[in-house]
């Protein structure tokens, strides 16, 4: 089988991750990256196509009359026109669950910015401040995350996994899942210690809330002027599903307001970053350019499940399938 990558550059670094995998399927090419414009020339002869971000849209697509399959080095999909690949027979899978450790991690590394000012110690003593002061602990303001309660809108594997750090911390935990169906008094059904409350109850008193739900038309800018009027004033907020939850002015409007306290996100609107991302003009809001997810372990893990894909396809038996 013809196979092409379009953006394998968006998975390695310094070439630490191995696509020679895919070649006992097929013949494959691989591009470090592909532009918008370029795709569709790209895919023409292609019968297996894998990419993470590439376009997938009908107007790409109506120029691959062989195409049968697409692999996703990614858990979404909105790059994908899952129309057309429907009215095609083609057939789309995903990764799902590749980088839950990864990106709970990352949830507590934006935090700990916060409750513990790392950075702000380390840059004290760079500029030789413990050098010249007279006390032996130049402490700066922190919080313990003992005690304190996290609110996670999202409650599937990604958030489960915030859940049981939480719980390390000695943390209460409320979660909101839109799927949930409650059906005794000891809260959501797994080993963590979580509480079940509705999103208004986890707003009103969480002091760090953390997003975990995919991005659709029910999620799309949830995070608006209304909801952040609804946390408390020394409340985190905290982004690391996709950038379209958040309405980036309202976000910014809070963070300038002192409505709420911080903000640690890894997503945005436009990736990458455009010069006039409103996000640049904010008070108090740590950026990261969607990196939660890159670990090494966990991009060999995301080849690995993306190969598995493609095995079972072409055994009959297709695993991860968009439906």
């Amino acid at each position: 089988m013809k196979i092409v990558i379009l953006d394998a550059d968006t998975l390695a670094l310094n070439n630490d991750i191995d696509f020679s995998v895919f070649e006992a399927y097929g013949e494959v090419t691989v591009y470090p990256f592909t532009r918008d414009e370029q795709v569709a020339e790209r895919i023409q002869e292609a019968e297996v196509v894998l990419c993470n971000k590439s376009p997938m849209n009908r107007k790409n697509l109506s120029h691959a009359p062989n195409l049968k399959y697409i692999g996703l080095f990614a858990t979404g999909y909105n790059n994908i026109d899952l129309e057309y690949t429907r009215e095609h027979n083609i057939t789309v899978c995903n990764a799902g669950n590749y980088s839950t450790e990864a990106v709970a991690q990352h949830v507590f590394a934006l935090i700990l910015h916060f409750y513990n000012t790392v950075s702000r110690y380390n840059e004290f003593v760079q500029q030789e401040g413990w050098i010249h002061t007279d006390k032996f602990s130049p402490f700066m303001e922190m919080k313990e995350l003992y005690g304190k309660t996290i609110g996670i809108i999202g409650y599937g594997s990604i958030g489960q996994k915030v859940a049981r750090i939480a719980n390390a911390f000695g943390m209460n935990v409320l979660a909101y899942s839109r799927s949930f169906v409650e059906n005794d008094n000891t809260g959501i059904k797994n080993e963590v210690f979580a509480a079940y409350a509705d999103i208004d109850t986890i707003l009103k008193n969480s002091d760090i809330v953390t997003i975990h739900c995919p991005l659709n038309k029910d999620s799309e800018k949830m995070c608006d002027r209304t909801f952040f009027a609804k946390m408390k004033r020394n409340a985190l907020f905290i982004n690391t599903s996709r950038g379209g939850v958040v309405n980036e002015q309202d976000l910014v409007w809070a963070l300038n307001e002192e409505q709420i306290a911080g903000a640690g996100v890894d997503v945005i609107d436009h990736e990458p970053m455009l010069p006039d991302c409103p996000l640049l003009k904010a008070k108090n809001i740590i950026i990261t350019p969607h990196a939660a997810w890159a670990p090494l372990e966990t991009r060999v893990r995301l080849v690995k499940i993306v190969s598995e894909n493609l095995k079972k396809w072409l055994a009959g038996t297709p695993i991860h399938v968009i439906e």
